[in-house]
């Protein structure tokens, strides 16, 4: 095997040509040129093939073909890249590909380390989303030294944004190479197309999930000893939101259960069903308890139960971690109007589930649930008059319908909360009461999962502060239903004299026929059941007298469709 130790130049390029056309060398006896002026670069003749290669720490790297590499200049640079590339750590092998293939030292060079990274288990764009969304908030993690429920809303949303087509051009970038640029990039693009939620969700789940990934696997996602350059993205002035300010009155709510309690059957629909008994029952609980819609609709019939200690006739109702978007587990003591209620709903509902509101349109074979948090907000857009969502094509958009609540400010059902905050307070009831209600502070109980066994202890448990609860809840809903009363009272046109009709003659042996509406004009649902179970205890038996007219048989009134 000659070796010859050689400033290698034109004339033994020249040389290696001659003997290759000759093939006067074999791979077991090559002509080889050793350069001394880069270390370590070899010029190699075996057989009718010529090449430079690079011997470094004991293992030779090929840098190339005569043919691609033709001069003694840029083998050198070659053979210098790829050294600098073996002390990181990385393959030259992709970096001499993409030179080879025409690419710019920069971009030859990024493609090595990408490569390397890869081979190494670097995350990429996609696995970052993969890792944020389905095996970190989509499963109970430890937060502040309790087991949180997974929120699988959480990690359907996230993974949404950030696979929005605008962040397309992040498939396949390690996040090591990752920039502040490249996420205002998919910001700017959301905004541009008018998706103003987009682009603000973009930012603060990519920044989310970035500093997942550096606190618990700084390692194996590139990102270990990285500064936090995604913390200083923002999001565009044009997509902010301003703060809401929306509160309706307690004369607004009043009125709004009003119309929605008359105008089951609205004038104009197609659709004649009428509104059913549990989407008005899931009105008036938002309305009393304060809840979120999620929430405070998901409740179960077995977790309403007896206060032995509290005030006579509350009871408490209990939500689950996982129900909750605090993921605490939340008790509420609620007064009896409150538990009537619960038995309107429960009575007068024709789907036999688990839920105290379940759902009303249910497929055949579909699992008991509860009734959507949307189907509050859609009465609301009913009765203000807003046209039906299209499910089809050929259906045409309803115009012109009535807005029955034209002289109510328009809210939100999550708009009811500030409304509670703001007149609990006006009513110098404790902060950390109203706090307590709509379950932003404290309530710690170091539970991982509601269990039946567990359920009566922890609705008890001191942590839950019931009777502070019960301070603002029993404002609030005194408030409100006050605030029904007069708007009950304004609306009716001749009150019964003495405020109650006598009862029709009957003979002893004759039941009075009930009336059966469901809507009555002199009194709210819950002075009728008031009178209602007021007469059974004086009468100590079952209702079989008279209830007056315009009053609900709660028992035998028909079942919603």
């Amino acid at each position: 095997m000659p070796t010859y130790r050689v400033e290698i130049g034109p004339k033994h390029i020249k040389e290696a040509e001659v003997a290759a056309i000759a093939r006067v060398y074999t791979t077991s006896n090559p002509l080889i040129f050793a350069d001394v002026v880069e270390k370590g670069l070899i010029l190699r003749t075996q057989a009718g093939s010529i090449g430079w290669a690079l011997k470094w720490n004991g293992n030779t790297r090929s840098l190339g073909k005569l043919e691609d590499v033709s001069t003694a200049k840029a083998a050198r640079a070659l053979a210098k890249k790829a050294r600098t590339l073996l002390k990181d750590g990385t393959d030259p092998k992709y970096f001499l590909t993409g030179k080879v293939a025409g690419k710019s030292d920069e971009k030859a060079e990024e493609a090595a380390r990408q490569r390397a990274a890869l081979k190494s288990g670097q995350w990429t764009w996609e696995k970052l989303v993969s890792e944020y969304t389905d095996e970190y908030l989509a499963k109970p993690r430890l937060t502040r030294g309790r087991l949180k429920p997974p929120s699988k809303d959480s990690a359907h949303n996230a993974k949404a944004s950030l696979t929005a087509v605008e962040a397309d051009d992040l498939k396949g970038k390690l996040l090591s190479e990752l920039s502040a640029g490249d996420l205002e990039d998919v910001r700017d693009k959301c905004a541009d197309a008018g998706r103003k939620t987009a682009s603000r969700a973009f930012v603060a789940n990519a920044k989310a999930a970035l500093s997942f990934a550096r606190k618990k696997h700084a390692r194996k996602s590139g990102l270990a000893g990285s500064p936090r350059w995604w913390l200083e993205v923002e999001i565009l002035d044009s997509t902010a939101v301003a703060p809401r300010t929306r509160m309706p009155s307690l004369d607004d709510i009043a009125r709004t259960l009003y119309i929605a309690e008359k105008h089951r059957v609205l004038s104009g629909r197609k659709n004649s069903r009428g509104t059913s008994e549990t989407v008005l029952c899931g009105l008036w609980w938002l309305a009393l308890t304060a809840q979120r819609s999620g929430a405070g609709l998901a409740l179960e019939r077995a977790h309403i139960l007896a206060w032995p200690d509290g005030p006579k006739g509350w009871r408490i109702v209990l939500w689950s971690e996982a129900t909750m978007k605090s993921r605490r587990f939340h008790a509420l003591p609620i007064p009896p109007r409150l538990s009537l209620l619960i038995e309107r709903a429960t009575t007068l509902s024709a789907v036999d589930s688990k839920f105290v509101f379940p759902a009303t349109a249910k497929r055949v074979g579909a699992a008991d649930s509860h009734l959507n948090k949307s189907s509050p907000k859609n009465l609301l857009a009913r009765l203000r008059g807003q046209p039906l969502k299209l499910r089809r094509e050929k259906e045409e958009i309803q115009d012109n319908l009535p807005n029955l609540l034209a002289d109510v400010a328009y809210f939100s059902m999550h708009d009811l909360r500030r409304t509670f905050a703001t007149v609990c307070g006006d009513m110098a009831v404790r902060g950390d009461a109203i706090s307590a209600v709509l379950d932003h502070a404290g309530l710690e109980t170091g539970q991982r999962m509601m269990r039946s066994a567990e359920i009566t202890r922890l609705a008890y448990d001191y942590s839950q502060r019931l009777e502070l609860k019960r301070i603002a809840i029993e404002a609030w809903t005194d408030a409100l239903f006050l605030a029904c009363d007069k708007v009950w009272k304004a609306n009716v046109s001749v009150w019964p004299v003495g405020g109650r009709r006598p009862p029709p003659p009957r003979s002893s042996d004759q039941k009075p026929e009930r009336k059966k509406v469901s809507f009555s004009e002199t009194r709210p649902w819950y002075a009728i059941m008031e009178t209602r179970e007021a007469e059974k205890k004086a009468l100590s038996l079952d209702l079989v007298g008279v209830i007056e007219p315009g009053d609900y048989d709660w028992e035998d009134a028909p079942k919603e469709n």
